[in-house]
């Protein structure tokens, strides 16, 4: 015969059912956290290194002399550069992690959710930026300056790919780091 209802404890009703998520110790989250923060700090040393890159090898078109247009574009893509730099120390840089007795729980998980959405909004502060000096630079080289060793339906052809290229590279950046943001809202709904 079942249970009455009168004759269920609420209370042991309760604790009796599974939980989704292990419960996570201070120490764990202490943890995560330091891991967290070192893996953000490889990852803009890295971008900024990056950046240091970016420029160095822009730096030919911006000294361009042939063509405006590519002098312009590389030039923009310095500054987009540098902007970026600048976006991700601003967005994503994170503090140190408290110590014991501090809150580390509330730090931890403000540390991801800005994470997450320096993340999904990637395409605003991240890509959008290089979008005209990329421009500039393609046109530069459509319009305004050939390679002399191969026809110029050719060279048409090779600008049309590398600009179909740079989009797909573009759009791959932004899945991935919408993916990225996906697994840190699961991180936060785990706290």
């Amino acid at each position: 015969m079942p249970a009455e209802p009168s004759d269920l404890d609420p209370q042991k009703l309760w604790q009796s059912q599974t939980t989704e998520y292990d419960p996570m110790t201070i120490a764990v989250i202490h943890e995560k956290a330091r891991t967290f923060q070192a893996r953000i700090w490889r990852r803009n040393a890295m971008e900024y290194a990056g950046c240091v890159i970016a420029i160095l090898g822009i730096l030919p078109a911006a000294l361009h002399r042939g063509s405006w247009m590519m002098q312009s574009g590389g030039a923009l893509i310095i500054i987009a550069t540098i902007f970026v730099a600048w976006q991700l120390h601003r967005r994503t840089s994170g503090g140190t992690v408290p110590e014991a007795g501090e809150p580390l729980v509330g730090f931890y998980r403000a540390e991801l959710i800005r994470q997450r959405d320096a993340l999904r909004s990637v395409s605003v502060w991240y890509l959008a930026p290089f979008v005209p000096g990329m421009a500039l630079l393609l046109l530069g080289r459509w319009f305004q300056s050939h390679a002399t060793h191969r026809s110029l339906g050719t060279d048409h052809l090779i600008i049309a790919l590398v600009a179909v290229i740079a989009v797909l590279v573009f759009l791959v950046i932004w899945l991935l780091n919408q993916r990225g943001a996906q697994s840190l809202q699961q991180r936060i709904d785990e706290l």
